[in-house]
C-alpha cells in the first residue's frame, strides 16, 4: 500500500454476510467451491517450501524411499492448475483423475507448441 484512507461512511454488508463462510465457500480463488483432495508426488525442494508455507489446514507430507507424498484438502480453482504448472517436474498430480487427464492435457499442448 502507499497510503490508506478512512472513508467516513460505513460498509454496507448484506444481510447473513460473514468473511468466515465466504472464504469457506472458495471466495477469493474465484473457484467453483468444490472441495477436492489433492494427491501428488513432489520434490524434495517442492516439499521443504509446502512445509513451511502449507497449501491447506490438513496437509500431509509423507516422505519414504520412493520420494514425497503430499495430500491436501482444497478448492479446485485455476489458480490451483496456474501454480501446479508454475512447478514444472517438481509434483506429479495422481488424483482426482479428472485433474491429472486435464493437466496432462495441458502439458501436451504445450509440448507440441514447443516442437514445432
Amino acid at each position: 500500500f502507499d497510503w490508506v484512507e478512512v472513508m467516513p461512511e460505513k460498509a454496507k454488508r448484506p444481510a447473513g454476510f460473514t468473511l468466515d463462510d465466504y472464504l469457506n465457500r472458495g471466495g477469493g480463488q474465484f473457484g467453483e467451491g468444490k472441495i477436492i483432495t489433492l494427491k501428488a508426488e513432489i520434490s524434495e525442494a517442492l516439499a521443504r517450501l509446502l512445509e513451511e508455507t502449507p497449501l491447506s489446514t490438513d496437509q500431509k507430507i509423507v516422505s519414504g524411499k520412493d520420494g514425497h507424498k503430499l495430500t491436501a484438502t482444497l478448492f479446485d480453482s485455476w489458480q490451483l492448475r496456474f501454480w501446479i504448472l508454475s512447478q514444472g517436474a517438481d509434483i506429479i498430480v495422481r488424483q482426482p483423475a479428472a485433474m491429472r487427464k486435464e493437466l496432462i492435457k495441458t502439458i501436451d499442448e504445450m509440448r507440441a507448441g514447443y516442437q514445432a
